[in-house]
């Protein structure tokens, strides 16, 4: 359960409530992170979260949008090869570290423009060091994305599991949104993961040097 945090807020907003939201899923999986379990943890209400966020639905889209704005921009003083190895290896550290992360992004809450930091540094890094134009670069990001979500997400051997929520059911704006029996928050991927993901980094690269557009 969260512990709740002493006292009142101030002053209540945005940052305050996704931070709190943030938390609970670190500490207690995606599954418990609720609007209540929110109030709970400000030592508020739920009805003074609604003045903020309209249901649990937009949480989890700024969660994501919060995520995406913290992910690793390159290392500076690295050759582009090394800081684009070293940038998507930061990545995928960072999201196994908020092991929820990579399961809101990658099952349908939205990251807006929180993720450009992210998006426009690796691509100029990929483009830098591959020597690609921009259309292919554009296509191999794009593969990476999908690459390391799919590493951390499908950390169980057929997938991961799934809860209520993902069988597409449509609660009202304010409803709480209760576990499935059983329901566990899947584990931070393996080191053998992350290893796999490292070994394909480089051949990526590799292979989009060679592309008839970059001879």
């Amino acid at each position: 359960m969260s512990a709740r945090a002493p006292g009142r807020p101030a002053v209540l907003s945005r940052p305050l409530i996704v931070a709190a939201a943030r938390w609970i899923a670190d500490h207690d999986g995606l599954d418990a992170m609720t609007v209540r379990a929110v109030a709970q943890r400000l030592g508020t209400g739920q009805a003074s979260l609604y003045r903020h966020i309209a249901d649990r639905r937009e949480l989890l889209v700024l969660l994501a949008d919060d995520v995406a704005a913290r992910l690793p921009l390159p290392r500076e003083g690295l050759e582009p090869g090394e800081q684009f190895t070293g940038q998507w290896l930061d990545a995928y550290d960072y999201l196994r570290g908020h092991h929820w992360a990579a399961r809101i992004i990658a099952e349908g809450a939205q990251v807006r423009a929180g993720g450009a930091a992210f998006a426009d540094s690796a691509l100029a890094v990929l483009t830098t060091a591959s020597g690609a134009d921009r259309g292919d670069a554009l296509r191999a990001f794009r593969v990476l994305w999908h690459l390391m979500l799919g590493h951390l997400v499908n950390s169980h051997p057929v997938g991961h599991p799934r809860t209520h929520e993902d069988a597409g059911t449509a609660p009202g704006p304010h409803d709480e949104p209760s576990p499935a029996p059983g329901t566990q928050t899947p584990a931070p991927p393996s080191d053998a993961a992350r290893d796999d993901f490292a070994w394909a980094l480089p051949l990526v690269l590799a292979g989009l040097r060679r592309s008839p557009e970059t001879r």
